[in-house]
């Protein structure tokens, strides 16, 4: 009889608290709350949601960071016409080599190797460059953009583009002073599955879009934990184990967006996790 009341009992807990909840939900309406409120601009300072820039007849590209995402930017920048590789960042000379050995393979010429610690610096203050694309750990992403961009030039950079509200609004605040261009070359917009779904969508073939979901979800396990061919100094996995978050929300956040025309019309008026 014992073994009966408990799950019974369990039961009626469980049940009542439910209808507590749900009673509680519909007395209390629900009020968005603005966490992170916009913070003052400087004068004279402007968005660039709509910024033209005088048009390049040959970018000059240098990359800063050439781990795996490096590599493989590097390859498919051979791929491109106007554009010029000219300078190769890392602390790791063997990634240095490889992306020698892709321009080569190309046929296209060396660029200038850079490989201090440091040494990003220096390639954001070369006169040369109009591009610098950031493929770096996660917390170097913020520190060269802003740099890149106090220096002139355009910046392209891996996802995350920032790791804090506070590092988002030092690149939205130095974009708007230099008035140069940073983009966040956020990979799961564009991808094949990405793009067909939004055009879908503005040729109408959807109807009217009411109610959107995105996820990611990617065993990276093998990278995070073995040292030999994981990603280096396993930062990555310093940011698992220090930081209880979505890392990188915009992988399936970014093509709601889109879809949704988010600042191109319409906008959030809030955002529930």
């Amino acid at each position: 009889m014992k073994s009966f009341l408990l799950p019974l009992l369990s039961l009626l807990l469980i049940l009542g608290a439910c209808t507590s909840a749900v009673k509680q939900s519909e007395e209390t309406p629900f009020e968005a709350r603005e966490l992170f409120p916009e913070p003052p601009r400087a004068e004279g300072q402007s968005d660039v949601i709509e910024l033209r820039c005088d048009p390049i007849d040959t970018v000059h590209v240098a990359f800063i960071g050439l781990g795996g995402r490096g590599k493989g930017a590097v390859r498919r920048y051979t791929f491109l016409d106007g554009v010029k590789i000219v300078a190769l960042c890392d602390l790791v000379q063997e990634n240095l080599d490889i992306s020698q050995e892709i321009l080569q393979e190309a046929g296209l010429p060396k660029a200038d190797i850079y490989s201090g610690p440091e040494d990003w610096q220096k390639v954001c203050e070369r006169e040369d460059v109009d591009l610098v694309y950031v493929c770096t750990h996660w917390d170097l992403h913020t520190p060269i953009a802003v740099y890149a961009m106090e220096q002139g030039k355009h910046v392209a950079s891996e996802v995350p583009i920032a790791i804090s509200i506070e590092e988002c609004w030092q690149l939205v605040n130095t974009a708007e002073l230099t008035r140069r261009h940073c983009m966040q070359l956020e990979n799961c917009n564009y991808d094949f599955f990405e793009l067909a779904t939004l055009n879908m969508v503005r040729q109408g073939l959807l109807g009217e879009i009411v109610h959107a979901e995105g996820a990611y979800i990617h065993d990276l396990r093998q990278g995070m934990y073995n040292e030999k061919t994981g990603y280096w100094e396993m930062w990555r996995l310093r940011h698992n184990e220090t930081r209880n978050a979505n890392l990188y929300p915009t992988h399936g956040f970014g093509p709601i967006c889109h879809t949704l025309n988010i600042h191109r019309g319409d906008k959030m008026e809030y955002l529930v996790s």
